[in-house]
């Protein structure tokens, strides 16, 4: 008897739910980090133009197959990089607080 095969990868978010997600992740860090979110700006923005690439909305253009998959693989580099400098803000952030 064949069994199905799991699912290998991250799960794809519906396209409604990626600027959805993007906009939640910008509240918490703003909430998180306040003045130090200036130091994850520019990477925000990368990611802010990177799922308005993925999931241009209706009646955007969306990018070939291949550009997808590109632009994919470039935005998990841009989380990464994002997740590291998060983590050390916030614990930024919190000995700030803890000093105040």
């Amino acid at each position: 008897m064949d069994t199905p095969s799991p699912k290998t990868g991250p799960a794809r978010v519906p396209d409604d739910f990626a600027p959805a997600l993007l906009a939640t992740l910008e509240l918490r860090v703003d909430a998180e980090l306040g003045p130090l979110k200036a130091g994850v700006a520019p990477l925000m923005t990368e990611l802010r133009q990177g799922v308005a690439a993925l999931h241009p909305g209706p009646g955007g253009l969306h990018l070939p197959p291949q550009r997808q998959q590109e632009e994919r693989v470039r935005l998990a580099r841009v989380l990464d990089t994002l997740e590291d400098i998060l983590e050390a803000l916030q614990r930024r952030a919190r000995a700030s607080q803890a000093e105040d």
